[in-house]
C-alpha cells in the first residue's frame, strides 16, 4: 500500500497539484490538516481538521485499518509541540495505535516510541527547521513499514496552472 501523506499546505493549492502529479501511482493520499482548504477542493486527499481549517466537516481525528495495522491520523494539536510530543504518545497507547500519522509542527519526523510508530510528513508549504517543504512516500505492507521523505522544490509548482 502505497500512501502520500502530507500536512500544512496552508491554502498552497500548487503544492497539492504538483504532489498529485509527480505522485499519480498512489494507492491512498492522507493529509494531516491545516489545508485551509474545503473537503471537496482537496480531493483525492482525506483529511483531518487542522488548527487552522475554517471547514468543520472534517474530523478531528481517523482511524484507518491498512495492512493489519491500526493507523490513527490527527493533526497534532494540543497533543504536539515543539518541546513535546508526551501526549501525542499517550493517546496513542490509549488508542492501541500502531501508527501516527501527524502533522501541525511543520517538521519531517519518523520515530517510534513504546512499540508505535510516529511519522510526520513536514509542511508541504514551509518547514519550520529551515528544510525544504516536504511531503512523505509511506509503504505498508507485511514486512513492515518504509517511510521516504520527499523534499520539494518550489520553483517546480508554481509553473503548475
Amino acid at each position: 500500500m502505497k500512501i502520500i501523506l502530507v500536512s500544512d499546505n496552508h491554502y498552497n493549492m500548487h503544492v497539492i497539484k504538483h504532489i498529485l502529479l509527480k505522485e499519480s501511482d498512489a494507492d491512498m493520499y492522507l493529509h494531516c490538516g491545516d489545508s485551509e482548504m474545503e473537503m471537496k477542493a482537496l480531493l483525492p486527499f482525506v483529511s483531518v481538521l487542522g488548527n487552522n481549517d475554517y471547514d468543520r466537516n472534517y474530523p478531528r481525528v481517523r482511524f484507518l485499518e491498512i495492512e493489519g495495522k491500526r493507523v490513527e491520523i490527527l493533526h497534532g494539536n494540543p497533543y504536539v509541540s515543539s518541546f513535546s510530543d508526551q501526549a501525542l504518545v499517550e493517546k496513542a497507547i490509549k488508542d492501541k495505535a500502531d501508527i501516527v500519522f501527524f502533522g501541525h509542527t511543520h517538521v519531517f519526523s519518523d520515530y517510534e516510541k513504546e512499540g508505535i510508530r510516529f511519522i510526520n510528513p513536514g509542511s508541504c508549504n514551509y518547514n519550520r527547521d529551515g528544510s525544504s517543504p516536504s511531503y512523505a512516500v509511506v509503504t505498508i505492507d507485511q514486512d513492515g513499514v518504509e517511510v521516504i521523505r520527499c523534499d520539494i522544490d518550489p520553483q517546480e509548482y508554481w509553473k503548475i496552472d
